[in-house]
């Protein structure tokens, strides 16, 4: 670790790398992708305005990140647990003043524009589990980093099982990545595999269970909970290989897949882009993860390393699982597709979190000392 001789010395990053400017350059790239998608969604319909309002989030994004970025990276770690405080008070809130949409309280009114906690609660899980997992060792860690995620329940209390799942994907990966004893991990594994048949029939809500259960007999759960999946794949099919092209595709024109612009929006994008355009779409997200782990043994001390791997975890599970409950493999969650579908908070927080990723590489390079 550098650490600073005295007041006189400084430590100066180096320049950013070619695949610094890459992940910049793919952030971008996946932006303008999700508002061409977007707007071939909402175009001519009631949802236009949606247009502009990404727009504008984007543009904000984009100065998030910039801002995670030149951030002092003293203050990113000093002020994780105050962003964590207040993402658990948001939570609460959102219970008793959120708004109600679809019978789950996610959003807080804030004006102009919703926030939703969950999402500032993401980013704070990743900076709080990389401070205990680098400061801490095996059963102390191991403790606190359980009392870290267990807000995770006011979550599924919303109820938001995808963000619940979410929450406890990033806290097992990095818990997999850490010190700890690896017996504590086996019993986790073992006691999860012992109650999910519990945790199924007892816990999750009628409509959560018929979403699970319609992958593997979707015409029997159509109504409840196959619906979207069925017309989803049927528009992603329409797209073949190559795609109907931009703006061409019937099944998105003729709007047959509900919340095509948040949780559908891959079908809009493969049904005109096609096989093709949807392998393009996984290279750019591969590329940011494929940045982070690849560097994995040269971060400048644990605590990167673990912010590193806290921000491919969220980026791997949101692909994998957007496009899989698109694809009719996985249950429906409402998870969104990072920087494609249609919302504030999530851009925000993806935006600020690819900002950590670069800041991470960028400060473990081979600093060099000025003299002042």
């Amino acid at each position: 670790m550098h650490k600073y001789k005295s007041k006189l010395v400084k430590m100066k990053e180096n320049e950013y790398s070619i695949f610094d400017i890459i992940i910049i350059l793919d952030v971008i790239i996946l932006m303008i992708i999700g508002l061409l998608t977007l707007r071939s969604v909402v175009l001519g319909t009631s949802q236009e305005s949606r247009f502009l309002k990404q727009l504008i989030w984007d543009l904000v994004s984009i100065a998030v990140m910039f801002y995670v970025i030149f951030e002092k990276e003293t203050r990113i770690q000093k002020y994780s647990k105050y962003i964590y405080g207040a993402s658990v008070v948001l939570l609460i809130l959102v219970l008793f003043i959120g708004k109600t949409v679809y019978g789950a309280k996610r959003w807080i009114d804030i004006g102009a524009f919703d926030l939703q906690p969950s999402e500032i609660f993401k980013f704070s899980i990743i900076l709080l589990m990389a401070y205990i997992f680098s400061k801490y060792q095996k059963e102390k860690a191991f403790l606190l980093s359980i009392l870290a995620v267990s807000p995770s329940i006011l979550i599924f209390l919303e109820p938001d099982l995808g963000m619940t799942i979410l929450m406890l994907f990033i806290w097992f990966t990095m818990l997999l990545s850490s010190d700890v004893d690896k017996k504590y991990i086996f019993t986790i594994i073992g006691a999860g595999l012992l109650t999910a048949p519990l945790a199924f029939f007892f816990l999750l809500k009628d409509y959560q269970r018929a979403r699970i259960l319609a992958i593997f007999n979707p015409q029997e759960h159509f109504q409840y909970g196959a619906y979207n999946t069925i017309m989803s794949k049927t528009v992603i099919a329409n797209g073949g290989v190559t795609g109907t092209g931009y703006g061409l595709g019937m099944g998105t024109n003729m709007h047959i897949v509900p919340m095509q612009y948040t949780d559908f929006i891959f079908s809009a994008y493969a049904e005109q882009f096609g096989l093709i355009g949807s392998i393009i779409l996984l290279v750019l997200y591969g590329t940011i993860i494929f940045a982070g782990l690849s560097y994995i043994g040269r971060y400048k001390d644990r605590f990167w390393e673990f912010i590193a791997i806290g921000v491919c975890a969220v980026f791997a599970f949101h692909v994998f699982e957007n496009i899989g409950m698109n694809l009719g493999i996985l249950p429906v969650t409402g998870i969104p597709l990072p920087f494609i579908s249609y919302g504030g908070t999530s851009t925000v927080v993806f935006a600020a979190i690819a900002g950590l990723l670069i800041k991470a590489r960028v400060i473990s390079k081979k600093a060099r000392q000025v003299i002042v």
